[in-house]
């Protein structure tokens, strides 16, 4: 009898709190459009769902993804979010990074060159500044 209660009592606290849990583990939903051009070069991100796929680019080559394409990584790191692109392509010191995409159902992973991106990129905040110096003691 106790371990029949004490079973109904774990399993309802687990049922409680599965939405809880469900909420700290869901992947992020963020809903947004990053669209740039520049003279003959232009480029369209969006997010929906956790899912970041290039809608439109031209001329391909200069991006290295392809309209259609869904970025999965950057650099290693999952892409979920535009931001989650964006912050690796503005804060790496490389040339070239790798990106693996969906494309037709198979993941590829490109060498994107990062110069062209870094132009679609916003700028990383600067940093904070310092705190000022503690006063000095009075004698």
């Amino acid at each position: 009898m106790r371990k029949t209660l004490l079973s109904t009592l774990v399993l309802s606290f687990l049922l409680a709190s599965a939405p809880a849990l469900a909420a700290t583990t869901s992947t992020q939903t963020e809903t947004g459009r990053l669209e740039w051009r520049e003279g003959d070069h232009h480029l369209v991100v969006d997010a929906n769902q956790g899912m970041v796929r290039i809608t439109a680019t031209e001329p391909a080559a200069y991006f290295g993804v392809r309209s259609g394409d869904r970025i999965l990584r950057i650099d290693g790191k999952p892409v979920r979010t535009i931001a989650d692109l964006t912050d690796t392509l503005a804060t790496t010191s490389r040339s070239r990074l790798p990106m693996t995409v969906l494309r037709k159902g198979s993941e590829t992973t490109l060498d994107v060159d990062t110069a062209a991106w870094r132009k679609v990129a916003p700028a990383a905040p600067p940093a904070p500044p310092a705190p000022p110096a503690p006063p000095s003691p009075r004698n």
